[in-house]
């Protein structure tokens, strides 16, 4: 597992913040490994649909669905990004290392905008471990 630094932990935020600017955006985050918030969160002024410890269980949740799918990099090769469309809510997980940003957004929001524009702002930071 990377240990993130306090410097690559800045710059996950600064993504996450400038992500988070985009209109139907609710929330951008970087999970570690482990399934924790690392960097970013919800929007100022979003209520979460969930309870905290519902969000916490999120978190672990979609890291391990993303680390089980990558079981079939080697056949499939690697994920590019997973969208899941639901009724009430847009949930999109895109890898950077061996971390994954999260970002939920409003149902009927732009999911190949918002992924080009995270690509764009997550792709030029360096994970290194420390």
């Amino acid at each position: 597992m990377a240990i993130l630094s306090v410097e690559q932990i800045k710059k996950l935020d600064e993504a996450c913040t400038a992500l988070s600017e985009e209109e139907q955006i609710r929330h951008v985050g970087v999970i570690n490994t482990l399934g924790h918030l690392v960097a970013g969160g919800f929007k100022k002024g979003i209520t979460p649909l969930l309870a905290d410890d519902k969000i916490a269980m999120t978190y672990m949740q979609l890291m391990l669905d993303f680390k089980m799918r990558q079981e079939l990099d080697d056949v499939l090769g690697p994920i590019d990004y997973i969208v899941s469309r639901r009724t009430n809510h847009l949930i999109i997980t895109v890898p950077i290392g061996e971390n994954i940003v999260l970002i939920t957004a409003e149902p009927n929001a732009d999911d190949k905008r918002i992924i080009k524009r995270a690509e764009g702002l997550f792709d030029d930071i360096t994970i290194t471990t420390v």
